[in-house]
């Protein structure tokens, strides 16, 4: 027994040594990935049912996924943060490619109408998030680099490789768009980039949606309308602030409409039931009557279907580790020594932790439908790749600064021994 222990005090100095960065991140990326087991695993009674497939295949496609997951976690850790401000421009390129190839039909993947991804090699990959993370990068990088100091500068340097990703996310998600324009407004703001030209920005890029909306409505009529996702968003919007009856909503929609509508009315309704019958304490595991007729209960809507198995309770608890994740990257980027390394960890943290609170407030009825999954939770193939990814570049860059902070500690007293030899001498 002393042998065994001995072995795994080693082991575990050893993965101390090895897994330098913050001990609680670590941890909270931990818990959400090992709770995303257990959930999904109960969550897919529809799923197994509807593609004729088993709940302990689903199971082991999560658990690979997981693996994957920590797998690209691992994987992007060990890349110094040096390397990824040395590649951020070519990383921000290649997401605008993989978009821009959306526009090839036998290249895009879709589901009800809306543009799901590229299929590559017989795969589907979510570029949409992909270029979350590239534009945040390009930022980080951008703002180290270049002299921001007239609106021309901020706009050819800043606004344009952000309108461009918008732009081109706004053919797949609408809420994406809006969603990651707040994400870098707030990031240019917090890098104190003169407020007028934000302000000038907010008011540029309500126009262009009205542009875009209005270019909708002209062509909606239309086989393949501009901007179709605008239809869908228009009638998620109307139902949450204005229900009214589903026949009178439906008129004049197209039969691709009328299914959205209905699938996401459903859901919708569906969640609040879960919510509802959840409680505070939960029905408990593998006990959720809601999973049988949630389609979604597995991704769009595991947070409802979480409370109605574990109860609010847990679910504010999850809630809360999001925030905390937030926090400790606030923390993070605090600490860094350069722009670039500052903006990746707060844009990463504040980036996952508002996709998981999107995904909460849709949930809870708060705000209309957008479809976001709960990262590191929910089933999804590039989107929980991806955020495992963010977590490993957050955790590189907290290695980094205890790498730092060490070698003060380890100079510090060698300059003093030093200093006292050389009084002595004296």
């Amino acid at each position: 027994m002393d042998g065994l222990k001995t072995y795994i005090d080693k082991a575990g100095g050893w993965v101390s040594r090895k897994l330098g960065g913050d001990k609680i991140v670590w941890t909270i990326v931990f818990i959400l990935s090992m709770f995303s087991l257990v959930a999904v695993y109960s969550a897919s009674s529809y799923r197994a049912v509807s593609t004729d497939s088993s709940k302990i295949a689903i199971f082991l496609e999560q658990a690979v996924l997981v693996l994957m997951g920590w797998g690209a976690l691992i994987l992007c850790y060990f890349i110094h943060p040096k390397y990824y401000r040395k590649w951020s421009f070519i990383i921000f390129g290649g997401s605008v490619l993989l978009l821009l190839l959306l526009f090839i039909p036998s290249l895009r993947a879709e589901q009800n109408g809306a543009i799901r991804g590229l299929k590559l090699f017989g795969r589907t990959i979510q570029v949409f998030e992909v270029a979350k993370v590239a534009i945040i990068i390009y930022l980080a990088r951008a703002m180290e680099i270049f002299r921001i100091g007239t609106f021309k500068d901020y706009l050819i340097k800043l606004l344009l490789p952000i309108a461009i990703v918008c732009v081109l996310l706004l053919r797949g998600s609408f809420s994406s768009a809006v969603f990651m324009a707040l994400i870098c407004m707030i990031i240019l703001w917090i890098n104190k980039i003169n407020w007028k030209y934000l302000a000038l920005t907010v008011c540029g890029g309500i126009v262009v949606l009205g542009g875009c909306y209005s270019l909708y409505l002209a062509t909606k009529d239309n086989e393949n309308p501009l901007f179709a996702r605008f239809g869908t968003a228009e009638s998620r919007i109307e139902d949450f602030f204005h229900p009214k009856d589903m026949e009178e909503q439906m008129q004049g929609m197209t039969e691709l409409q009328k299914q959205i509508m209905l699938d996401s009315e459903r859901q919708s309704e569906n969640a609040k039931i879960a919510i509802h019958e959840g409680g505070l304490i939960g029905k408990g595991p593998g006990k959720s009557t809601q999973r049988y007729t949630l389609s979604m209960a597995f991704s769009d809507f595991i947070y409802a279907f979480i409370i109605e198995e574990y109860g609010s309770i847990i679910g504010i608890l999850i809630m809360f580790m999001y925030i905390w994740l937030f926090a400790r990257c606030a923390k993070l980027s605090a600490k860094c020594k350069t722009t670039f390394a500052s903006t990746i960890v707060f844009g990463l943290g504040l980036l996952t932790t508002f996709q998981a609170l999107m995904h909460i407030y849709v949930n809870i009825r708060m705000i209309p439908i957008t479809g976001h999954t709960l990262p590191l939770i929910s089933h999804g193939g590039t989107a929980f790749l991806v955020f495992s990814g963010i977590f490993g570049i957050i955790l590189s860059v907290s290695k980094s600064i205890e790498e730092i902070d060490t070698a003060k500690i380890d100079i510090e007293p060698a300059a003093l021994q030093e200093g006292g030899k050389n009084e002595s001498d004296n």
